[in-house]
């Protein structure tokens, strides 16, 4: 079946092609309109044309109404409304063959698998191993994980990994800081390292350190005997040892150990939030396998370098930067920008052929010159996307949470998981669009009411799965949904339902193409809603005339599957069955 949305461009590029319009002079949106009673799809087709044309928007709107060809056993009505939208109507008979195309094998939802097995990398989080995972990479997660979802969803091979900064000079300060914890802890007289780490993860590693042996040390390691992880090496020995060794050699022990501690602190928090990478990256492969030269000498025979004040530059400004950027320093050792350039690379080297990378909002300034250097490389223009990740402020009591103040409460990832569970954080951070400012309010994400917009999700699925339960418990064969009996809808609020259940295909098709992972957690809430309140409408389903019952009953089915298909694409759980509270 054809989708929707696609029938209504191209009536609509025909209709105004007599205005010399043409399909590469428009991009034709169709959207749900606001009112209810407005229709069932919108297009500001008219406004966009009117200055164009110079022609009044609602005159032009009532030609190409009129100009358009649509068979009528689809499109019931067409109408202007406002300055000038135009509204389409959709026959119920099309809305009821949409609505069950979604569950066939070969359906609609196979029909938006139009990527063609293009594989995508998306990388999101790559927090530095330093510490544990902090709230900010919950977001990051939510959307990252989503998005790559959705792109499997609509035929791309998406490739979600992880970028390890397990080189340079961060590394070496956290091995020198753990050292100077556990020497302390020994009781002996040690100066802290200057900006070294002194959070408490360290402090507690270093007194677990204090009680293990090399063997314990060992069976630690194990944990990261897989393909994704084999470049964590655990140090010989235990701290009793490296304690005694030379400062080098003593740092670098006790660096592989807090290396080794903290991924597997990351990973374990990354797989209790949802978070699936198949790929996670190390820093230092770029170094060992000599990459990051090669990639500096690449960009020297391209002519993007020069050699000034003993360091090498990229010219960046010749890519919209406002200023050249240091590759290598004078002291011989390679910038992280170099580091970056070199990992960038290797994926395209890898056969992605697409990149979308997920950065907060402090590396805006850093786009230009990552693109630059793509394209100086010889990658495609456009090969590499950014998506910015605004910040998120945490509200309680209505005010601003201001995060150092709370003593290491809801700083880490797992904190906030304790507190509101992750289906909540996954759905709330979710809410808004990726690059807009997120306030999350933790008083509403502790409700356990259907306050709580993921809750009422949840209830509205256990809803469903209740009262078919019911029906099976009364002996009410409900089987498959079938165009016969879902023609006995009568009910306006069941039949809102019905045109927003069939909205599924391209509402994933919006979200992964607009990379707004956010217009998935909309969609269910708004599905929530029409669904409570049908069930609400429609009281006593069960002891309605069998043809009106059946035909809400397998709406219900229906309503079931798409809120199903929501939990998967955003990674959240739905229950069948949930004691509500008020």
């Amino acid at each position: 079946m054809m989708i929707i949305e696609d029938l209504l461009r191209r009536a609509l590029l025909a209709a105004v092609e007599r205005y010399g319009v043409f399909e590469e002079d428009v991009d034709i949106i169709l959207e749900k309109p606001r009112e209810a009673d407005h229709g069932d799809l919108s297009s500001n087709l008219a406004l966009m044309l009117g200055g164009r044309l110079k022609r009044k928007p609602r005159e032009l709107a009532g030609e190409i109404a009129a100009a358009v060809e649509l068979p009528r056993e689809i499109i019931e009505s067409v109408e202007i409304a406002g300055p000038g939208f135009i509204n389409f109507r959709i026959s119920s008979g099309h809305q009821i063959e949409r609505l069950l195309d979604l569950i066939q094998e070969d359906g609609a939802l196979e029909a938006i698998k139009t990527g063609g097995g293009k594989r995508i990398n998306v990388e999101f989080i790559s927090a530095n191993p330093t510490g544990p995972l902090n709230v900010v990479s919950a977001r990051a997660g939510a959307f990252g994980m989503t998005l790559s979802r959705l792109l499997d969803a609509i035929g791309f091979d998406a490739h979600a990994e992880y970028y390890v900064n397990d080189a340079g000079r961060q590394i070496e300060l956290l091995g020198r800081s753990l050292r100077a914890h556990y020497m302390q802890l020994a009781g002996e007289d040690v100066e802290f390292p200057e900006n070294g780490y002194k959070g408490r993860y360290l402090e507690i590693m270093a007194g677990e350190l204090l009680a293990q042996d090399s063997a314990a040390i060992r069976k630690a390691g194990e944990a990261f005997d897989n393909e994704s992880f084999q470049r964590v090496e655990i140090p010989k020995g235990d701290a009793t040892v490296w304690k005694d060794l030379p400062e080098e050699e003593s740092t670098a022990c006790f660096s592989k150990y807090a290396l080794m501690k903290i991924l597997g602190w990351q990973r374990e928090t990354c797989r209790r939030y949802g978070l699936r990478f198949e790929t996670w990256y190390f820093e230092s492969e770029l170094h060992d396998s000599r990459r990051i030269e090669r990639a500096l000498e690449r960009l020297k025979k391209q002519g993007a370098v020069y050699e000034e004040e003993d360091a090498f530059w990229f010219r960046s400004t010749d890519f919209g930067d406002e200023k050249d950027r240091v590759l290598v320093r004078s002291d011989g050792l390679p910038t992280y920008f170099l580091a970056d350039i070199a990992y960038h690379y290797h994926k395209f080297q890898r056969g992605f052929e697409h990149a979308i990378d997920f950065w907060g909002p402090d590396h805006h300034g850093y786009i230009s010159r990552m693109q630059g250097a793509m394209k100086a490389l010889g990658v495609p223009d456009g090969w590499l996307e950014i998506q910015i990740l605004q910040q998120v402020t945490f509200l309680e009591d209505g005010r601003i949470l201001d995060m150092s103040k709370r003593k290491g409460q809801f700083v880490t990832m797992d904190a906030l998981m304790d507190e509101v569970g992750a289906d909540v954080a996954k759905f709330l951070f979710l809410m808004r669009k990726p690059n807009s400012h997120l306030d999350f309010d933790l008083d509403l994400a502790r409700q356990q009411s259907d306050v709580n917009p993921v809750l009422k999700v949840k209830y509205a699925h256990a809803r469903s799965c209740s009262l078919l339960g019911i029906a099976a418990e009364r002996g009410i064969e409900v089987g498959e949904p079938t165009a016969a009996s879902l023609t006995h809808i009568q009910d306006e609020s069941a039949w809102a339902v019905v045109r927003e259940l069939v909205r599924l295909p391209q509402v994933i098709v919006s979200a992964a193409k607009s990379r707004e992972p956010h217009r998935l957690a909309g969609y269910a809430l708004e599905i929530a809603t029409l669904y409570n309140q049908f069930y609400n409408q429609c009281k006593r389903i069960l002891d309605q005339d069998p043809e009106s019952r059946l035909a809400l009953l397998h709406l219900t089915v229906l309503t079931g599957h798409v809120l199903r298909r929501m939990g998967e694409l955003i990674g959240i759980d739905l229950p069948e069955s949930m004691e509500k509270r008020d």
